[in-house]
């Protein structure tokens, strides 16, 4: 087994571009088999490769392309060539805040292999023009190397999921997973890529709440591994807004700066589905815990009484959501019902339409006081945020005996 350096981009006499070792590696028809885990792609990096990977598979030799479409690092037109020119690519998305991120490059033949650890992305600047770096393992000669096999090993187990094709967060691109791709933001043209990096803004990705769904049913979402909590809390929310036919939605940061509760929504109730249960106690490894209904302030002995508050959503105020005691039921619930002075309604995000669910459910709600009396700021989440909810709690809970709604207080502190 050989270790050796390869470095880009820094204009001396030992530069080794990865573009011309993967090029060289091709050309040398030492290899049969070619695998790349790579987060991003574009048009200019694919066809610096192109040419060789096109007589590879003439030859018979196979190719599986992992690509990633994280951070708008992928553009529309670099799918539509992988596509064009039938190279097997595999999609790897996770609809929430999992980057895939790797760049790995493997190389098989008879008794050789050649690995490509390191920073280059399959684009023009990854393989050429950035300053990058990379460690290549290999065994150009063929001897006996059992540590060099293990590597390749550990590498293809560890991405196991992905190549069985057991993780629906690995999708073989195709012109219908593309399209999913493009109707929700994920994907964007060349195009308006450069004119987001030349005006150095941020990309917006508004798109309709049924194609969202169907994104979110497609790809199936990686488990969040939270760090260490922080002083502050930063989650990310969805802005909807109803339009004629469909639900508008796309997202955007925000630190909670005040006392705060989550609730985990599941499936609403009410013909809007804009009523969320609201417990008078919870618990958790079988202790007892206060209720979500507390932390509105609320008499939750006294059944009769009824409270609104005010919901600050997108900016706008949606007055008069009521806190009430379901005796049919025989629970505290909230009716998300507020409008605005404007006539904007919550159950026009909350009402599902045909194949969809509605904006509340399978969701995280956020209500967080302010300095003003029964007036909260609200934010919705994706339901994927809930380990992350977690962690971020001071105290947390399931409704009732132990098995119902997850939610939790968050008390933000000063950095």
């Amino acid at each position: 087994m050989e270790v050796k350096f390869i470095g880009q981009g820094l204009s001396l006499p030992t530069d080794k571009p990865a573009g011309d070792v993967i090029n060289n590696i091709l050309e040398s028809n030492n290899y049969q088999e070619l695998s790349a885990f790579v987060a991003f792609a574009s048009v200019g990096g694919i066809k610096q490769i192109l040419p060789n990977v096109k007589a590879h598979i003439k030859k018979n030799g196979t190719i599986r392309l992992y690509v990633g479409v994280d951070l708008h690092g992928t553009s529309k037109e670099a799918l539509e060539l992988l596509i064009a020119e039938r190279i097997p690519t595999y999609i790897v998305f996770s609809p929430n805040r999992v980057v895939y991120h790797p760049k790995i490059y493997t190389f098989e033949g008879e008794n050789k292999y050649f690995v490509i650890v390191g920073s280059s992305n399959l684009t023009t600047s990854g393989l050429y023009q950035n300053v990058e770096a990379s460690l290549c393992v290999c065994n150009e000669y063929g001897d006996e190397d059992e540590k060099g096999r293990e590597l390749l090993s550990d590498i293809y187990d560890y991405y196991n999921n992905f190549i069985n094709g057991e993780s629906t967060t690995c999708q073989l691109l195709t012109e219908e997973i593309l399209d999913t791709l493009v109707k929700t933001k994920v994907v964007l043209p060349e195009k308006t890529l450069r004119a987001v990096n030349n005006s150095h803004s941020e990309v917006i990705s508004t798109a309709q709440l049924s194609d969202v769904e169907t994104l979110n049913k497609t790809f199936a979402k990686l488990k969040i591994k939270t760090p260490k909590s922080s002083t502050k809390k930063s989650v990310k929310t969805q802005i909807m807004k109803a339009g004629d036919k469909d639900i508008m939605i796309h997202t955007a940061s925000a630190v909670l700066s005040g006392n705060s509760m989550w609730i985990e929504t599941c499936e609403m109730t009410g013909g809007s589905r804009n009523i969320l249960d609201l417990s008078a106690q919870g618990k958790l490894d079988n202790v007892k815990k206060f209720g979500s209904v507390d932390f509105f302030g609320i008499d939750k002995t006294n059944h009769n009484i009824t409270k609104d508050i005010n919901l600050v959503y997108n900016g706008k105020i949606y007055k008069n959501n009521t806190i009430l005691y379901g005796h049919g039921n025989n629970n505290w619930r909230l009716q998300i019902k507020g409008e605005t002075a404007g006539g904007l309604k919550m159950t026009d995000i909350s009402s599902p339409k045909l194949g969809e669910y509605g904006g509340f459910q399978h969701k995280i709600l956020i209500f967080e006081k302010t300095s003003v009396a029964n007036k909260f700021n609200f934010y919705i989440l994706d339901e994927s945020e809930l380990d992350n909810m977690i962690s971020q709690s001071s105290d947390w809970a399931r409704g009732g005996n132990g098995q119902g709604r997850a939610y939790g207080l968050i008390n933000s502190t000063e950095d």
